[in-house]
């Protein structure tokens, strides 16, 4: 015989187990379709770079291949939708087949319940933060590499960011321009502690240009307080010097690494640096505040679901609170995406955007948890 003591143990390890067996069904399914979609996409996306000669054709393989480098990051971004979809079918069943009365009458009320469940998919999103990330960054670079290869690359004429500065080619009659700054702004087209390294048509170094400041007007560069540094080393001193481009630089444009590619550890580091170089960071900082709130997202859903799928006792399926379940948690995430693009244009506090949603949302659930358990107990 069992003893009596230990049948809580075993209803919380069943319970948590159904779950995760919903849940495992409902990302599985979601992967799957979302792969396909990717694999259409890159279809079409070939289909239209046949014949371009400074692209490589892709083949089956590489589309495959580019597919399934997504796969990681799609897991991320679909995992609370995944435990939406999975927390409202087992709950669903749970109130069909009444689960959750039969232990309310045994005395164990709904957060009792739900406190291992919670515990586990919180470790799950723990996972994902930790472990899945660095994965996620790392097959988002090798992605990104093949998508120049195949479909080439938006835009050349953005300035890309590292912990050197920022970096630019540029075409001045016959000379090549390799253009390296160390701070940028954007608004006034001007970029500031200067170094222009001067090569001919041959890729021959010939001079090393060091200016102070430096401003883009229309198909010209106006460099002031200049140091000029020629290939035999003579140094000569000017006030100003402009060099004519071949490209419109009207406005200053920069690309920083997309914050999918960065690893969450090293977000801290390279939001310094951005913040030193002068580049707007609400981006990559409500990014890494989603990051650190998916844990949280993900044990709202869970929360969600169950405080409206468990608030009837009918046994038959009710569509509508089925319905309503999926538009609250779908809301949340929606909603959510809204206030991180208003933080992403500083229209709102950045520590508001990233962490305001997720907070929200877990909230309500816990006050809608704890109003199931205090209902059933007056």
């Amino acid at each position: 015989m069992i003893k009596t003591n230990n049948h809580p143990l075993i209803l919380y390890k069943y319970f948590t187990k159904d779950i995760f067996k919903y849940f495992l069904l409902a990302l599985f399914s979601l992967m799957i379709l979302i792969f396909f979609i990717d694999i259409i996409e890159l279809f079409r996306r070939s289909s239209n770079k046949v014949g371009v000669d400074h692209l490589v054709e892709a083949d089956i393989f590489d589309i495959l291949v580019m597919a399934l480098l997504k796969i990681s990051g799609n897991i991320q971004k679909i995992l609370p939708f995944a435990v939406l979809i999975g927390s409202i079918s087992c709950f669903n069943q749970w109130r069909k087949k009444n689960y959750y009365i039969v232990s309310k009458t045994s005395g164990i009320s709904l957060w009792t319940i739900l406190s291992p469940i919670l515990i586990s998919f919180f470790l799950i999103g723990l996972v994902s933060v930790i472990v899945l990330n660095p994965f996620t960054a790392l097959l988002n670079k090798k992605y990104e590499s093949l998508q120049t290869i195949f479909f080439g690359q938006k835009n050349l004429k953005t300035f890309s960011f590292d912990t050197k500065g920022f970096w630019i080619k540029q075409i001045s009659k016959k000379s090549y321009l390799l253009i390296n700054a160390g701070k940028i702004n954007e608004d006034l087209n001007t970029l500031f502690d200067v170094n222009i390294f001067v090569y001919d048509q041959d890729q021959v170094f010939k001079k090393r240009i060091s200016a102070r400041r430096a401003v883009f007007s229309k198909n010209k560069l106006n460099l002031f307080e200049v140091r000029l540094t020629k290939n035999n080393s003579e140094l000569q001193i000017l006030n100003q010097l402009s060099f004519f481009i071949k490209s419109n630089q009207s406005n200053l444009n920069v690309t920083t690494i997309e914050p999918e590619n960065i690893y969450l550890l090293d977000f801290p580091i390279y939001l310094k640096q951005m913040q030193q170089y002068g580049l707007n960071t609400s981006k990559h900082l409500l990014y890494f505040f989603k990051l650190i709130c998916q844990p949280f997202l993900i044990i709202s859903m869970i929360l969600l679901s169950a405080s409206l799928m468990l608030r009837s006792n009918e046994r038959k399926i009710e569509l509508g609170i089925v319905s309503l379940s999926l538009v609250v948690g779908f809301s949340l995430y929606f909603i959510g995406d809204f206030i991180f693009a208003l933080g992403s244009s500083e229209k709102l506090p950045a520590l508001l955007s990233g962490f305001g949603p997720t907070l929200i949302g877990l909230f309500a659930g816990c006050y809608l948890t704890s109003d199931i358990d205090e209902g059933k107990r007056q």
